[in-house]
């Protein structure tokens, strides 16, 4: 007979498909690139530290006039296809080396993030979409809100990522963390 089962209070998913690609308006083209982003994309980018999406493509406000973007379509030609369609209003860089990106879900996850950062993550403050660059526990990282009940991503410099995860898992060890593989 085996023990009770108890469900984790967080989920922590290593997303190693995500491409990453950092992209900042070039002085005096942030109107230019936006509009090409507009007419390309059908997104608008955030003025602010916000997340947008399409189907297949997000938007993070990191800076002024200054994005993530991030996809799980096309990761090898994703830096150069966007370089193409912002042409000379923006450049852009190939980010997938330099972050970790981590989604953490479940029931607990904003108590585990309390511990961790200084921003106030009540659902009605940190809506969906919303994104903050911070810090946690002194490691530099860019968080935002996803539309899935009780999900943040959040992307830490790789040179911090193993610092980072295990400060994470003994801040969530209380709460039941489970750590799976993408996919």
């Amino acid at each position: 007979m085996s023990g009770p089962t108890t469900s984790p209070g967080i989920v922590v998913t290593s997303r190693d498909t995500l491409a990453i690609v950092r992209i900042a308006a070039r002085k005096g083209r942030a109107a230019d690139l936006k509009r090409t982003v507009r007419e390309r994309y059908g997104i608008e980018l955030p003025g602010g530290p916000r997340r947008v999406q399409s189907p297949h493509l997000a938007f993070i406000g990191i800076g002024m006039d200054t994005w993530l973007a991030t996809t799980d379509q096309q990761m090898d030609e994703f830096e150069a296809a966007l370089r193409n369609v912002v042409d000379e209003s923006a450049t852009v860089s190939d980010q997938i080396g330099a972050y970790h990106v981590l989604r953490l879900t479940g029931p607990r996850v904003r108590d585990v993030l309390a511990k961790l950062v200084s921003l106030d993550l009540h659902p009605k403050v940190f809506t969906v979409d919303c994104a903050a660059s911070t810090s946690g526990l002194h490691i530099p990282l860019t968080l935002w809100r996803i539309e899935a009940p009780d999900a943040f991503e959040l992307a830490v410099p790789r040179s911090y990522s193993h610092d980072f995860e295990h400060l994470l898992a003994e801040n969530a060890a209380e709460f039941h963390f489970a750590r799976v593989k993408e996919g």
